[in-house]
């Protein structure tokens, strides 16, 4: 019997496609969730970016998107942790574009700008946390810095660091921080602020060495000498820089006190904030140096120049005092002074650093130094009434070539040094001037060589100077030149130490916060040179009172003059 088959057939099961990718992106956000709690947060975010676009329901999307974004924000911060601050950036880049993400995002994308070096960005996402932030004050420690630091606007940075304070009402940094930006913006301005901010300062942290230092200076400042003694006391307890001790020397100085005060400035070679200052290559090695221990009655002692041209000047005035006190002595000065000092007859060999190889000496001892060899006072300050000249044939043969020839008052005038002047705020701007040049009978000379800020090409047609500068080859061009004005006028330079050094009548402009090594700014001179006269200013760059007293003077000089060819006629 034949036994016949079924023919079976096979029924499809229809498959729910919407339910197979709910469970795919169900696995995808279980296996992101899990890769990021055991610690694997570069692949668990990876996942959660794959998941996020398959979620469709919006309450779902929401918790894993806080999930997601959670996760993010703490892998970002472990990157600016370890100071990867670019990895950090391309997080908080994938998290920015969600709904939701915390606020304090664009802080910490500003801090890592911050410290990539790109400032104006940090600023510009920190004042973006600071407007929609509701606990913003925080952010107010970063903006200051930001704003001090990198663009350098101090004011702005005050600013900030007061509002900071609102949060932070004991933090020291903060008030130490306000109290030196209120007394490098304003100098002499809010004295009230500036010791009470330091004071409080002080008060929160008592060892701090920056506290007590900045406090000591800003008392120095305002001739609060008890005060600022007694910081300084309490800072040699502290570890002080070599900085630090220099900075006491100055103010040691400034108040008269010689002895003390120049032996502390000898830590100006090895201050921690040099910069880029270069000092000549002898007084970089102790090789020879002398110290003040060691006699040099019998020894040949070489004088060395240190920087700025204004200090060579300035102390060459010690060649005669110094022969006394050795055997021999050599100066070497920069070489354009070379010729002046030769021509000035000091009394001794003049070189130019190049030289020394070949000189013979026992000892050398910078310039700054020869207050120390020559136990200086304040009132046995040598040859203040000048010590250099330059032959008269040299200056009459000047004259005839560059001066012109007529009955006008013949005005130098000097408004602004080397970078080192514009940091201590003893330049005047050229403007201040423009009265002097609209005097009749008044000849106005400019002894500016570099026109560092291009202020001789805005003088306006009805203000007469005559750039006199572009013809100096050297210092004994300067020195002749001098010697053909009727007067001088200029702030605190080289210009100004030369037209002392030579005694020519010279009108000296300062600041109302003078450079330490003038002690005196008042009366007929300023004890270092007998023949300028100071005019200062009555507050930090009042330029005004200074610049309106010596037109009175000149007006003076003007009707002397005038009276003079009257008389003249007369007779």
């Amino acid at each position: 019997m034949q036994v016949s088959k079924r023919l079976v057939v096979k029924k499809e099961i229809p498959i729910d496609t919407s339910k197979e990718f709910d469970l795919i992106k169900s696995m995808d956000v279980a296996m992101a969730d899990y890769y990021c709690k055991s610690g694997n947060l570069e692949v668990g975010l990876k996942k959660y970016r794959e998941a996020l676009p398959k979620i469709i329901d919006d309450n779902e999307r929401s918790i894993v998107v806080n999930k997601f974004l959670n996760y993010s924000m703490n892998y970002a911060q472990k990157l600016m942790n370890e100071k990867k601050y670019i990895e950090a950036m391309e997080e908080y880049r994938k998290m920015i574009e969600f709904q939701g993400v915390p606020i304090t995002i664009y802080k910490n994308i500003g801090l890592c700008m911050k410290n990539i070096g790109n400032a104006d960005m940090a600023i510009k996402f920190l004042k973006h946390f600071e407007e929609i932030s509701p606990d913003k004050e925080d952010v107010y420690i970063y903006l200051g810095d930001l704003v001090y630091a990198d663009i350098k606007d101090n004011k702005k940075a005050i600013e900030y660091y007061e509002k900071a304070l609102e949060k932070y009402p004991n933090n020291f940094t903060i008030y130490n921080m306000l109290g030196h930006l209120y007394s490098t913006c304003y100098q002499d301005k809010f004295k009230e602020k500036q010791i009470g901010y330091l004071r409080k300062a002080f008060e929160l942290a008592p060892s701090n060495r920056i506290v007590v230092k900045n406090l000591a200076y800003v008392y120095g400042k305002f001739d609060e000498e008890a005060n600022a003694d007694e910081m300084y006391q309490k800072l040699m307890y502290l570890n002080p820089t070599h900085s630090d001790l220099h900075a006491y020397g100055a103010y040691l100085v400034k108040h008269k006190r010689f002895s003390e005060g120049f032996k502390f400035l000898q830590h100006r070679f090895l201050k921690e904030d040099l910069g880029n200052v270069a000092f000549p290559e002898l007084l970089k090695t102790k090789k020879k140096k002398w110290n003040m221990k060691i006699d040099i009655t019998n020894k040949t002692i070489l004088v060395h120049f240190e920087q700025g041209f204004g200090d060579s000047i300035m102390f060459a005035r010690f060649m005669d005092e110094m022969k006394k006190r050795c055997k021999e002595v050599m100066l070497v000065v920069q070489k354009p002074l070379i010729e002046l000092m030769k021509d000035s007859k000091l009394g001794i060999d003049i070189y130019s650093e190049d030289d020394i190889p070949n000189l013979k000496y026992d000892y050398w001892i910078p310039m700054m130094d020869l207050p120390i060899v020559c136990e200086t006072r304040p009132d046995t300050i040598p040859f203040a009434q000048g010590y250099l000249k330059v032959p008269k044939t040299k200056v009459n043969a000047y004259k005839k070539q560059y001066i012109n020839e007529n009955d006008k008052i013949k005005i130098g005038i000097a408004y602004e040094g080397t970078m080192a002047s514009k940091e201590t705020n003893r330049d005047i701007p050229l403007d201040y001037l423009y009265p002097l040049m609209r005097m009749p009978d008044v000849e106005v000379y400019s002894f500016q060589v570099d026109d560092l800020t291009r202020q001789m090409d805005r003088v306006p047609a009805d203000a007469t100077l005559i750039r006199l500068g572009r013809t100096f080859k050297n210092w004994e061009d300067t020195a002749c030149a001098m010697n053909c004005m009727d007067l001088m006028v200029t702030t605190d330079n080289g210009v100004m130490n030369l037209a002392g050094a030579l005694g020519i009548k010279t009108f000296g402009i300062f600041n109302r916060i003078t450079e330490w090594r003038w002690f005196k700014t008042d009366g007929e001179d300023i004890a270092w040179y007998k023949s300028i006269k100071p005019f200062q200013c009555p507050t930090s760059d009042d330029w005004d009172t200074p610049v309106n007293r010596i037109i009175e003077e000149l007006d003076k000089i003007r009707c002397k003059k005038i009276a003079e060819k009257i008389k003249k006629k007369s007779l």
